[in-house]
């Protein structure tokens, strides 16, 4: 005879596992984001402070 529930367990452990292994690399994507923001939000304030509030454009 079939055993459906062991059938049934794995899938769903198996599917278990993936969401959550899906989750934490949404995670890991979700706080790169952020870091990024935060080093674009203090490298402009830096470039601010170092041109005395002025914007500097350079010509490349």
């Amino acid at each position: 005879m079939v055993d459906y529930q062991k059938m049934y367990l794995t899938l769903f452990n198996a599917t278990e596992d993936a969401i959550n292994a899906l989750e934490n690399v949404r995670q890991s994507l979700i706080q790169a984001q952020q870091d990024c923001e935060e080093l674009y939000v203090f490298a402009d304030q830096d470039e601010e402070s170092e041109s005395g509030g002025l914007t500097v454009l350079s010509a490349t």
